[in-house]
């Protein structure tokens, strides 16, 4: 989808439009009405549990009858008046058609459709009322009120409508295209505004009508509007991904968390690669918590969109993660994560970023329980069969998985199929500074809208293209990359450690991808180049072919100091670094294993 903000995007809110919204803004959430923003927004924050609760209980509903239904709807009719929404509507029938409009997996536009024809009284406001309760972080409330306030001019009405078709399916229903119309203008308001989720930008329209008119004064134009424009042409360029690191760096140092250097902008370039990362090492190094912070940091939205799973030393199957079918009921049973991939894989949230946290994940065998995740990352649609059904559901390409690893006694090694599609970085080094943990923070400048839109943009997915990008930032570079994967390929073949293609292309994407569409490094600020191009090779050799050694020391003899005095002479000091350390853990136990 194109960025609203973008001029090129032809519904983009012009500048007085945004003016408008955020003069609203401020007034609600600054000025006079402050104290009533906040209660509100307390309350809003206890109704978005609410609804989780509501929905995912909902969801859970094979069969829905009215009880299941009672919950949502009450929840929405505290949340603002709808007669359509009254006791009446508490009935078996309801239910199936609610369950199906919020749950069904047919495009928005088909089921709003199958929705009003199927509920006699109900209007596209009582479906997006219904949708809002449900997801109030995804669809926007669209009332006669809300939609008045900034409304789109006949041009960008006409485009949010040729978005609203392509984003959403293409629909028999005028009034179920029409809703969504609305719902592509205001999320290009809610974005341009820099507002994190529809809930916000409802609580400012909601009451936007109620903003005094400013006094006009003779000889200059002083509007509240006008002045919101001066403010708004006055701010800051479209925001890049290197702002988008900056944010991301400092967002964790204000939740008083200290990572090694390169740590965060490693792990977002190793997402933007191939979304599966294992993160090895200590206990208590944050492991964890990345995983949920970098979900926040990007989205904005890590309540709705991030799934902490716990691995069970008894996954012994797909079944834990993806469900599985009962016989004796003949039905689905499903899962968080199924859920996560159904709705991820939604034509609406498409440019919307899910993640996933496998804890502990090798505390039962990975090639077992995630066998057909691994097998899906290597297809061209990712559709993963369930298992018992013809059903599919697919791995949709935002979709970010990552496992935390302990290596102690009773966990298990991973696979060449589950190390060839990962990278692996290793949490092992950790520093303590006085005062580091607490010192205040000022995050950049840059809306959630405009993170996960860049996070989400420029992947490279072909060979081609990641060439292209690093031919872009140095005619010299690809040639080095191919001479390094050369050079180190000679020297492991002879010992059977060879390195296929995917190893290849996915390190050249991570490679490529640490540079920005203009040439400019985001792994190492500053310079040519060159020390972002060595720093973004040497963390690929020690994250993507430094695992795969193992054995024991009498097969690699001296094998592990040769590849350490070559790193050494190409100038990758983590690499030589991790290998001496492997040399040392080899004299002490006998054996050769990158994991510590």
């Amino acid at each position: 989808m194109t960025n609203p903000r973008s001029p090129a995007s032809p519904f983009a809110p012009s500048r007085e439009q945004v003016a408008t919204l955020s003069a609203a803004a401020n007034w609600w959430r600054e000025g006079e009405r402050r104290l009533d923003y906040l209660a509100e927004r307390a309350t809003l924050q206890g109704f978005l549990a609410q609804a989780e609760t509501a929905r995912n209980g909902f969801r859970a509903a094979t069969a829905p009858v009215a009880a299941d239904a009672v919950p949502l709807l009450r929840l929405a009719r505290a949340l603002a008046p709808n007669v359509a929404l009254n006791r009446d509507r508490e009935t078996d029938d309801f239910s199936a058609s609610l369950h199906a409009l919020l749950f069904g997996n047919d495009p928005l536009a088909d089921r709003i459709g199958a929705f009003l024809a199927s509920v006699r009284g109900a209007g596209v406001a009582t479906a997006s009322h219904l949708l809002f309760a449900a997801y109030p972080d995804r669809y926007p409330l669209v009332t006669r009120d809300t939609a008045a306030f900034v409304p789109p001019t006949p041009e960008q009405k006409r485009a949010a409508k040729a978005e609203a078709i392509t984003r959403f399916g293409a629909g028999g229903d005028a009034q179920a295209v029409a809703l969504l119309t609305a719902f592509v203008w205001q999320d290009a308001l809610r974005v341009a505004a820099g507002l994190p989720d529809f809930a916000d930008l409802w609580l400012i329209l909601r009451h936007a009508g109620e903003m005094p008119a400013p006094p006009k004064k003779r000889g200059k134009a002083n509007t509240v509007k006008e002045g919101a424009a001066a403010r708004y042409a006055a701010s800051s360029p479209e925001p890049t991904e290197a702002d988008v690191l900056r944010y991301l760096e400092a967002f964790a140092a204000s939740q008083g968390l200290t990572y090694p250097p390169l740590a965060l902008r490693n792990y977002y370039l190793c997402h933007k690669t191939k979304p599966f990362v294992i993160l090895a090492g200590l206990s208590g190094t944050g492991k964890t918590r990345l995983t949920e912070l970098f979900a926040d940091a990007v989205s904005g939205a890590v309540r709705s969109r991030y799934r902490l799973l716990p691995v069970r030393p008894d996954w012994a199957d797909p079944s834990p993660l993806l469900g599985y079918h009962n016989a004796l009921t003949s039905q689905y049973i499903g899962t968080p994560f199924l859920e996560l991939l159904r709705d991820a894989a939604r034509a609406e949230n498409r440019d919307r970023a899910y993640f996933v946290a496998l804890d502990e994940m090798n505390l039962a065998r990975a090639e077992h329980y995630l066998a057909d995740v691994l097998s899906a990352m290597e297809t061209r649609t990712g559709e993963i069969t369930l298992s018992g059904t013809f059903d599919t559901v697919r791995l949709s390409d935002n979709v970010f998985l990552s496992g935390t690893v302990n290596i102690e006694e009773g966990t298990h090694p991973f696979g060449a199929k589950v190390l060839d599609r990962a990278n692996v970085i290793e949490f092992g080094a950790v520093r303590f500074a006085p005062g580091s943990a607490s010192a205040p923070q000022v995050l950049p400048e840059i809306a959630p809208g405009d993170r996960e839109r860049l996070f989400l943009g420029n992947r490279l997915t072909g060979v081609a293209d990641a060439e292209a990008r690093l031919s872009a930032a140095s005619p010299t570079f690809l040639a080095r990359f191919y001479e390094t994967l050369t050079a180190l390929s000679d020297l492991l073949e002879p010992r059977g450690f060879a390195f296929g293609y995917r190893v290849r292309d996915e390190s050249l994407r991570y490679v490529a991808h640490a540079f920005a569409p203009d040439g400019s490094p985001l792994l190492v600020d500053g310079g040519m180049g060159l020390e972002n191009l060595s720093a973004a090779l040497d963390l690929q050799l020690v994250q993507k072919v430094l695992p795969r050694l193992s054995g024991t020391q009498e097969r690699f003899g001296g094998f592990l100091q040769t590849l350490a005095d070559w790193a050494t002479t190409q100038d990758f000091k983590r690499t030589a670094d991790k290998l001496r350390r492997m040399n040392r853990h080899a004299d002490d136990d006998g054996m050769v294993s990158f994991w510590e």
